[in-house]
């Protein structure tokens, strides 16, 4: 098995949350997960993210999230109108 960095391991996250990593990463990131201080609490927190996204998406509510995006978006100024000095 190999010994992961936190970087390592982090960039394997998704991968693994999806199911995409062969057995051997997999467990590799397992072991990191169960022996590093750090990168344990950014995992759940990635892990709870997702399932409040999926409820969400679930009601409805990433549609809605997106258009209220977008038209604050609309509304804002855009990179010309930040360097220009108004008259």
């Amino acid at each position: 098995m190999t010994e992961l960095s936190c970087p390592e391991a982090r960039s394997m996250v998704s991968d693994y949350i999806d199911g995409d990593l062969d057995a051997d990463k997999a467990q590799s990131l397992e072991h990191h997960l169960e022996t590093c201080p750090c990168c344990p609490p950014l995992y759940a927190s990635l892990v709870e993210t997702l399932a409040e996204l999926k409820a969400l998406d679930d009601t409805g509510g990433v549609d809605q999230l997106v258009q209220r995006v977008l038209a604050a978006l609309a509304e804002s100024p855009g990179p010309d109108d930040l360097r220009r000095p108004s008259v």
